[in-house]
């Protein structure tokens, strides 16, 4: 067994002489010491970028909240212009309620020229006749008279406009 381990070392020994250590390890070295410094350099990067990133946040930050009270303001601004875009929408809904229904008392099925102007003149005619009076569809009529839709007033909305306000003077 002696004898074995004497040969063993021998041979390794003979290994070891003969490998040019120099050869081998200075490729490794040169690769290691390239990857430590390109290590160094993202490292500095970094470190850049977090200060940098920093000073933004700590600039932007103190901005934005600077502003607090225009954003207060133009968030009131946005709410008041979706209750002003749901008064315009119920308005027109309504406005189009008459306009069908003006429809519906003239006749009017023909949207041409000669549909609309012919058709409610014997419309009126025929509702002359009494017979068809009971027969009547819904009116935009209260006491014979025509009752126009309350449209909204954009002045509740946006203030007087620069014109009148300059006519009124």
């Amino acid at each position: 067994m002696q004898s074995n381990m004497e040969n063993v070392s021998r041979d390794y020994a003979k290994i070891l002489q003969s490998a040019d250590l120099d050869k081998e390890i200075n490729p490794l070295c040169t690769n290691i010491e390239d990857m430590l410094a390109r290590l160094d350099e993202f490292e500095t990067l970094l470190a850049s970028v977090r200060a940098e990133s920093n000073g933004m946040m700590a600039n932007h930050v103190c901005t934005i909240l600077g502003f607090g009270d225009s954003f207060e303001q133009l968030k009131t601004r946005i709410d008041s212009l979706e209750q002003f875009v749901g008064v315009v929408s119920a308005n027109l809904s309504e406005v189009e309620r008459s306009v069908d229904i003006a429809e519906e008392e003239l006749h009017v099925t023909d949207y041409s020229l000669k549909g609309l102007l012919l058709k409610p003149l014997k419309a009126k005619l025929g509702a002359s006749d009494p017979s068809t009076l009971s027969s009547l569809p819904r009116s935009n009529l209260i006491q014979e008279e025509y009752q126009p839709v309350e449209i909204y007033k954009s002045d509740d909305y946006f203030g007087k406009s620069e014109e009148e306000n300059y006519v009124a003077k």
